[in-house]
């Protein structure tokens, strides 16, 4: 048990779990409790996810961990939109990965 609360407390571990779960979690649950296409698109995609990307990028920075940590969310993300939905929504995968970067570059 002490294991698994020492791994719950590193940065890198916790930023690549969120990663996971916002990327390929969230996406099946609004499909599984049948969010219309629309407001999928519209509250995950743009909102929720947009703002999670910001806060992966304040906590990449506050944490100084590798930059290329910046990269998995949006490359889960890529490869979710590949094997579920239609092909524009690899346009979100790029603007999360400036907010990111954006929010990393903030100060």
């Amino acid at each position: 048990m002490q294991k698994l609360n020492s791994w719950w407390q590193r940065p890198l571990n916790l930023a690549i779990l969120f990663s996971a779960v916002m990327a390929v979690l969230a996406p099946l649950f609004f499909k599984l409790v049948h969010i219309s296409t629309a407001h999928r698109v519209g509250l995950l995609f743009v909102i929720i996810n947009t703002v999670f990307a910001w806060w992966l990028g304040r906590y990449v920075k506050k944490h100084r961990l590798f930059w290329a940590v910046l990269l998995v969310f949006p490359i889960l993300f890529a490869g979710m939109v590949f094997w579920r939905y239609a092909k524009y929504d690899y346009w979100f995968a790029g603007l999360y990965l400036i907010t990111s970067l954006l929010a990393v570059a903030k100060d």
